[in-house]
C-alpha cells in the first residue's frame, strides 16, 4: 500500500475538518428545530446562541484532539530524532572503519615494497644487470678534472670585430 504525499495527508485533514464542521452544524440545527435547549422567538437570539455553542463545542473538539494527538505526534518526533541520530552515528563509524581499513592497506602496502626494494638491492643478478646499463660506466665518462674558472671560454666566431655594442664592425678593405 502506497503512503499517502504530504499534499494527500493535508487534503485528508481539510475533508476531516470539513466534515466534522459539518456534523456539529447538523445537530445544532437539530438542536434548534427539536426545541431542545436555549429557544427564542427572537431570530439574532437564536443565531449568536447557536453560534457561542457551536464555537465552543468546536474549541472543546480540537484540545480534545491535541490532547490525544499531541502526545503521538511529540512520540513521533523524538522516534524520528532517534533514526536520525543512529544514522549519523553508523556513518560516522563506516566513515572511521574505513579510514582505518585505508590507513592499514596502506601500511601493508609500504611493508611489500620495503620488502621488494630490499630484495632488489641484495640480488647479485638485479646488480650485475645495472653493472650492464651502464651505471658504472655513466661515472666513468665524467669529467674529474676542474673547470678552469680564470679564463673564458671561446665559442662560436672568434675573427670578427664587433662595436661596443655587439654588432659586427665593417670590414675594412672592401
Amino acid at each position: 500500500m502506497q503512503q499517502p504525499t504530504p499534499q494527500n495527508k493535508d487534503e485528508l485533514r481539510v475533508l476531516g475538518l470539513i466534515s466534522f464542521v459539518s456534523v456539529l452544524v447538523g445537530s445544532a440545527i437539530a438542536v434548534f428545530d427539536a426545541e431542545l435547549w436555549l429557544t427564542s422567538p427572537d431570530t439574532y437570539t437564536n443565531a449568536i446562541t447557536y453560534t457561542m455553542g457551536a464555537f465552543t463545542l468546536q474549541g472543546m473538539s480540537y484540545f480534545i484532539y491535541k490532547m490525544l494527538a499531541q502526545d503521538g505526534m511529540d512520540q513521533r518526533a523524538v522516534v524520528s530524532n532517534m533514526q536520525r541520530n543512529m544514522t549519523r552515528q553508523m556513518q560516522n563509524q563506516q566513515m572511521r572503519f574505513a579510514q582505518a581499513q585505508m590507513e592499514m592497506e596502506i601500511k601493508k602496502q609500504e611493508v611489500s615494497f620495503a620488502k621488494q626494494m630490499e630484495a632488489l638491492e641484495e640480488d647479485p643478478e638485479v646488480q650485475q644487470y645495472l653493472g650492464l646499463m651502464g651505471m658504472s660506466e655513466a661515472e666513468k665518462e665524467a669529467p674529474t678534472h676542474k673547470a678552469d674558472t680564470k679564463t673564458p671560454m671561446k665559442l662560436g666566431n672568434q675573427t670578427g670585430n664587433r662595436n661596443s655594442d655587439g654588432t659586427y664592425a665593417k670590414k675594412k678593405g672592401k
